[in-house]
């Protein structure tokens, strides 16, 4: 009896050592999955988180914008499972600041391209009328060009529409350098338009006081790739072609594109 019984716990002991190495055997068999790596991305941050609109990434063989999207409330952007390549990002940034210049970013498969944040700078414009300060936190700036010229906008509003509402206009050379230029007509002057839609002209005189006023231009950014901006001083007496008075405006502006 004791002999049967060892023999049965001996072929128990070897069918499970048996087992056991065929289990062991079966997984050192079994082949690891290949590590399937991430799908290549770009990210980035921008400050101000307003200041852009919207990024768009363009293909730097055809040209061509592949895909677009808006920073969201912190001025985060990413763009997800991009082809391995190299782009520029194109940043469409908001009326008042200075666009962005473009960023090449390379882009290898597997690993996010990590953007350096990018600083938006703020145009900045402050005058008075007759001494009065003008809110410029409602100005708008717009930009009007022509052959040899380009006007630079400043308004708060439709004109009319509020007491103090206002469209001041400064044209300059398209070929900005920086210095000083008569307000006179050549090649630079100003106009001034109150809620009482009467245009006061830095080009009007009278005999007992001439036209003009001083623009000067105290910097410019005029490297390529663009955006360009410029800074200045501007200073000047506007009358009325068809009705009595002036009004005289004095301030300064602060990287205004161009």
């Amino acid at each position: 009896m004791k002999n049967r019984l060892h023999l049965l716990a001996l072929g128990l002991a070897l069918g499970a050592g048996l087992l056991g190495s065929a289990c062991s055997k079966k997984t050192q068999d079994t082949p690891t999955p290949a590590e399937v790596p991430a799908p290549p991305s770009i990210t980035g941050l921008i400050q101000p988180a307003d200041a852009v609109l919207g990024v768009a990434v363009i293909d730097d063989n055809t040209h061509q914008t592949i895909v677009g999207v808006a920073p969201d409330s912190k001025g985060a952007y990413r763009f997800e499972t991009m082809p391995a390549g190299t782009y520029s990002l194109h940043f469409n940034a908001k009326r008042g600041y200075v666009p962005p210049r473009e960023q090449s970013v390379t882009v290898t498969a597997g690993k996010t391209t990590v953007v350096p944040t990018v600083t938006v700078v703020q145009s900045t414009v402050a005058f008075t009328i007759d001494g009065v300060a003008a809110a410029p936190a409602s100005i708008d700036l717009m930009l009007l060009f022509s052959p040899k010229n380009f006007d630079l906008i400043f308004s708060n509003g439709t004109l009319g529409a509020t007491p103090d509402s206002y469209v001041l206009r400064l044209s300059m050379p398209s070929a900005l350098a920086v210095g000083t230029y008569s307000l006179n007509g050549t090649p630079a002057f100003a106009t001034f338009t109150g809620a009482d839609l009467v245009t006061y002209d830095s080009r009007v005189g009278t005999p007992t006081a001439p036209a003009g006023g001083t623009l000067t231009i105290t910097s410019v950014f005029n490297v390529p790739p663009y955006p360009r901006y410029a800074s200045g001083t501007f200073s000047f007496t506007g009358r009325a072609a068809a009705a009595a008075g002036s009004k005289t405006i004095t301030g300064t502006f602060s990287d205004i594109s161009y």
